[in-house]
C-alpha cells in the first residue's frame, strides 16, 4: 500500500491576513492563477490595490479558489467597492461553512459584519399597476422581486432606465455610503420617440429611409426693426464723416503751401521754388474738394438708409465696409460688402 504525502498548507488567522488555498482540482489554468495570486499579494501589500483587484479577479477566473475569493473581496473594500466586498465575504462564509472550515468562516463573516454599515443602498419604487415593464439597473436587469428592495451598490452613480412596449424612461441617482437612495418610476412612462419621419397619403402610409434628403432648417430668426440696414448706415456716415476730416487736412495743407509761396513769386512770375509749392497747393486742394464732398455725400447717404430703415426685416447675414479714396486724379468711397 503506497503512502501520497500532500502538502501542508499554513493558514493565518490573523484578521487581514491572505488566505491560501488548499490543493483543489484543476479547473482552469492553476500554474497561471497561482502566479497571478502572489502577483496580486505583492501588489497589495504595497497598497496598489487598483492594479492588483484585476489580477485576482483573472486568478479566480481561471482556478475557483476560497483564498483568492478572499482576498479579492478585502482588494474591492480598499478600492471602496463595499457592495462587491461585502457579497465576496458573505460568499467566502458560506463555501468556508460547506467547507468545514469554520475558522475562515468565522473570519469571513466578521469582514462583512465590518462592511455591513458602509454599504450604500438603492431602492427602485415601481408602481403596482405596472405591466410588462422591463427595469435595469447599469445595464442589469432587476426582477419584479427585486423592485423596492433596498439593494446594496457601491457608491457613486447609478442609472436607471425603465422600458415597456413603445415606452422608455430612464434617470441616474448618486448614492453615498452608509445611506440609502430611492428611485421612484412614473406610473406614466413616456412614449418612446420615433425613429424616423413618416409621410401619410390617402391609402398608405410609407416611412421615409434614413438616407432620404430630408433637411429640416430651423426657424428663421427676425432682428429688431431694421438692424442691418441702420448699421450699415451708420458705417457709411462714420466713413463719410473722417472723409470730410480728411478733406479739412488737405484743405489746410494747400492754404499753407499757397501762402508759403508767396515769397517766391511776383503776380504769376515764379522761381523754382514758387512753381513746386504752388503745384503741391493744387493738388492739396483738389484732394480736398473730392474728400469733402465724397464725404458730405457719405453722410447724407448713411443718414437717408438709417432715416429709411423698415421697422421689422428677417435677419441678413454679412459685412459692410466703407473705404474713403483719394488720388490726385480724383478721389471718392468704395463700399465693399456681402449679404445673404
Amino acid at each position: 500500500m503506497k503512502l501520497r504525502v500532500l502538502p501542508l498548507v499554513l493558514v493565518s488567522l490573523a484578521e487581514g491576513a491572505a488566505f491560501a488555498d488548499p490543493v483543489q482540482p484543476a479547473t482552469g489554468d492553476p500554474a497561471a492563477a497561482q502566479v497571478l495570486f502572489y502577483d496580486a499579494r505583492q501588489l497589495m501589500e504595497k497598497g496598489k490595490y487598483v492594479e492588483a483587484c484585476p489580477k485576482l479577479e483573472e486568478s479566480l477566473r481561471l482556478d475557483q479558489g476560497l483564498g483568492t475569493q478572499y482576498n479579492l473581496a478585502d482588494c474591492n473594500e480598499h478600492l471602496g467597492k463595499l457592495a462587491a466586498a461585502w457579497a465576496g465575504f458573505l460568499a467566502v462564509a458560506a463555501e468556508s461553512k460547506s467547507a468545514n472550515q469554520p475558522d475562515r468562516e468565522k473570519l469571513a463573516r466578521k469582514r462583512a459584519a465590518a462592511v455591513e454599515p458602509r454599504l450604500s443602498k438603492l431602492v427602485v419604487d415601481v408602481p403596482a399597476t405596472a405591466q410588462n415593464v422591463e427595469v435595469k439597473r447599469d445595464g442589469v436587469l432587476l426582477g419584479t422581486a427585486a423592485w423596492g428592495t433596498a439593494i446594496p451598490v457601491d457608491a457613486g452613480t447609478h442609472r436607471v432606465l425603465v422600458t415597456a412596449p413603445g415606452k422608455q424612461w430612464e434617470t441616474t441617482v448618486v448614492s453615498s455610503e452608509g445611506k440609502t437612495a430611492r428611485v421612484a418610476v412614473p406610473r406614466d412612462l413616456p412614449a418612446l420617440a420615433l425613429s424616423a419621419p413618416q409621410v401619410a397619403s390617402s391609402d398608405v402610409t410609407k416611412t421615409i429611409p434614413p438616407d432620404s434628403a430630408v433637411t429640416s432648417f430651423p426657424a428663421p430668426v427676425v432682428e429688431h426693426a431694421g438692424a442691418t440696414q441702420r448699421a450699415a448706415g451708420w458705417v457709411v456716415a462714420g466713413a463719410g464723416v473722417v472723409g470730410i476730416g480728411i478733406g479739412a487736412g488737405f484743405g489746410i495743407a494747400s492754404i499753407g503751401k499757397r501762402d508759403e509761396s508767396r515769397d517766391h513769386c511776383v503776380v504769376d512770375a515764379c522761381d523754382q521754388t514758387g512753381v513746386g509749392l504752388r503745384d503741391d497747393a493744387m493738388r492739396n486742394g483738389n484732394i480736398a474738394t473730392i474728400a469733402t464732398i465724397a464725404g458730405g455725400a457719405a453722410v447724407l447717404g448713411g443718414l437717408l438708409l438709417v432715416v429709411t430703415a423698415p421697422k421689422a426685416i428677417r435677419e441678413r447675414t454679412g459685412n459692410l465696409r466703407a473705404t474713403p479714396t483719394a488720388a490726385a486724379g480724383g478721389g471718392g468711397f468704395m463700399l465693399q460688402g456681402t449679404f445673404q
